[in-house]
């Protein structure tokens, strides 16, 4: 019987139909999406009275995820007003909770039938929103009753001894389903577990016991990913209770993100810990492994992020919310972005690759001085701006018609591409007309409407660029926005990165040192463009020339000899002692002489920066030396990695 009431498909010939199949976990059996389909290809035989095209959208994951992929081609395909009939088994298998209403309303505005059969919900009738109602609620209260069930089954099951999972190095699981009874002690662990527990009691660093356990082939165990040992593999296992015979479940619960649907973990409340004493499985006694574990958080204490009013300050905070300049700062000798933390102080900011032995660079530096010194540099670098030159907007007008030639004649080619495809869809509806109807057919006509589609979608593309010259400000307009889009945030280092992230997409962070040796410290090089500021501007190319200014800064405070040098040297060509330019600049004598060397040492080498790039690790520093050890292996930095 046909319910579709006399409505033409939207191409006229047939209707095309999205059929949707989902289960959630790889658990599922993926036949389960075979009957998902049949069932709706089914019901579309049996109810439209004219021939349909079907497209298949099946995909494993949960429900409740509103980020999923195929949720958002499920999306699109409505946006492109080229679906009639959407159908699936129920409304859960599109989504669930309130965005399973919000899909049903935007199908609705693009006159997109949706039909869930076991819901008995069909948006052509007037109560498809007391259904939906019905079904996303029954759907919540059934996934929270099952939740419940799964949890005081595990809670049961872990004290019964059973539900042993992911088992850490030094323990053997006969079979997949083995209690806690039948998990035994490797022989081969216990020396190992045993010189880990001598080590760390003697003061030894993760570091170096990981080394050792490289060093000696030891396997990570059965769960580990990774075949060597690293800090993280190491510590989790040291804190694992079970080395002292006692199994916990419960330390940590999920949560949803309404957002996203998707859940995280957080730290479960103590009422909520489970714990089985399973004695033959202690590797070492209870008191020795209390007393580490109290020995080990008391060492690292200092290395910790400090709480504030009882709380860690970056709980619930997005890892892209940072200060300036971090996240914005790169090694220039390897490419790796610089971190903050550096050698375990919070405000400085080391290269990443250093820390993983990937680099020679371990040099660190301020970040709340790099901070002030960049800005400052910023703010100078607007304030000596140079007067825009009196050609500059006709400049920009040119290469703006430039432009729109080159879009005009993309435009025509994609148009014309455009007519090719309606003639070419025409012959082919015109023949389907005619009585012809085949497989072959039916798929020709899908990719020349899928070709039609994308070529309209780039000539609407270029049709929204705008083809307006943007006027171009003053320059002292220019330099107003800049110090006003910089000044109104100084007091927040969040707001701040963001503002100066389109301004400094990026830093470079170059090693330096002083001709005469020392230190190693950090010179900033970066380009700041104040094109994005104003809308459209940032699309020429001669606007980015006249508004992008190369700029160095130190992020350091100079050192004496080099802070007192010029003043030293225009003393001493006046005739005047060492100790008296001592006395009269307020430092000692051995300080004038070291200022003294150092000019001699620029005037021998040719130099008017005292400071000079340093291209290789350094030899004659002691603290600079990770490039020795035997875990270094310099990699330049890979985003994709």
């Amino acid at each position: 019987m046909s319910i579709t009431n006399g409505v033409v498909p939207r191409n006229g010939i047939f209707f095309r139909v999205l059929i949707i199949a989902r289960i959630s976990t790889e658990h599922q059996d993926k036949l389960s999406l075979e009957d998902q389909i049949e069932l709706s290809r089914g019901w579309c035989r049996q109810h439209l009275d004219q021939r349909f095209e079907e497209q298949i959208i099946q995909s494993q994951g949960s429900g409740e995820l509103l980020d999923r992929q195929e949720l958002r081609d499920l999306e699109d395909a409505i946006l492109s007003d080229e679906i009639d009939l959407i159908i699936a088994e129920d409304l859960g298998r599109i989504c669930r909770r309130n965005a399973a209403v919000a899909f049903l309303e935007l199908a609705e505005d693009h006159e997109t039938r949706v039909v869930t059969l076991n819901d008995n919900l069909d948006t052509e009738n007037d109560d498809w929103r007391f259904k939906a109602g019905f079904a996303t609620m029954h759907h919540e209260f059934s996934n929270a009753d099952t939740g419940k069930r799964i949890r005081r089954t595990l809670r049961s099951r872990h004290m019964q001894g059973l539900v042993v999972q992911c088992l850490p190095y030094g323990y053997i699981k006969p079979h997949p389903g083995a209690s806690d009874q039948e998990v035994t002690k490797d022989p081969a662990a216990e020396p190992i577990i045993e010189e880990i527990f001598s080590r760390l009691e003697n003061g030894v660093s993760y570091s170096e016991v990981v080394d050792w356990l490289n060093a000696k082939k030891v396997p990570t165990g059965k769960y580990v990913s990774s075949n060597r040992w690293t800090v993280s593999t190491l510590r989790n296992l040291v804190y694992n209770p079970l080395l002292k015979g006692v199994r916990v479940r419960n330390r940590v619960k999920s949560k949803r993100i309404n957002k996203t649907g998707r859940r995280k973990s957080i730290k479960a409340a103590p009422d909520e810990l489970l714990e089985r004493h399973c004695p033959h499985l202690a590797f070492v006694e209870a008191h020795r492994y209390d007393a580490l574990i109290r020995f080990l958080d008391k060492k690292n204490a200092a290395y910790r992020r400090k709480k504030m009013d009882g709380r860690d300050p970056r709980a619930m905070v997005p890892k892209k919310r940072t200060r300036f300049p971090g996240q914005q700062v790169f090694c220039a000798v390897c490419g790796h972005p610089m971190r903050w933390g550096g050698h375990g102080q919070v405000d400085r900011l080391v290269c990443k690759g250093a820390k993983e032995y990937k680099c020679w660079q371990g040099a660190t530096f301020d970040g709340n001085l790099a901070s002030e010194k960049i800005l400052a540099a910023v703010l100078q670098a607007i304030e000596e701006l140079p007067d825009f030159a009196e050609n500059l907007q006709s400049q920009i007008m040119e290469e703006s018609q430039t432009l729109t030639d080159s879009r005009y004649s993309e435009k025509k080619q994609i148009q014309k591409r455009i007519d090719s495809l309606n003639r070419e869809m025409a012959n082919l509806i015109q023949f389907v007309k005619s009585g012809n109807h085949s497989e072959v057919l039916t798929r020709e006509i899908a990719e020349t409407e899928l070709q039609l589609t994308e070529a309209k979608f780039e000539l609407q593309e270029l049709g929204e660029r705008s083809c307006l010259v943007p006027k171009l400000p003053s320059s002292d307009m220019v330099r107003e926005l800049a110090k006003d889009a910089i000044t109104k945030h100084l007091d927040c280092p969040y707001r701040m990165s963001r503002v100066m992230r389109p301004l400094i997409p990026r830093i470079e962070a170059h090693p330096m040192r002083l001709c005469v040796g020392g230190s190693v410290l950090i010179r900033a090089k970066f380009q700041m463009t104040l094109c994005h500021l104003i809308p459209g501007m940032k699309d020429f190319s001669v606007a980015r020339e006249a508004m992008t200014r190369t700029i160095e800064v130190d992020l350091f405070e100079p050192v004496q000899r080099e802070l007192f040098r010029e003043q030293v040297v225009k003393l001493r060509e006046t005739g005047m002692y060492q100790r008296d330019i001592a006395a009269h600049l307020g430092i000692t004598q051995p300080a004038v002489q070291n200022a003294l060397k150092l000019q001699g040492v620029m005037d021998a080498s040719g130099l008017k920066d005292p400071y000079v790039p340093v291209t290789e690790a350094p030899t004659d520093l002691g603290r600079m030396r990770r490039h020795r050890h035997s875990r270094f292996e310099f990699q330049q930095y890979d985003p994709g990695s």
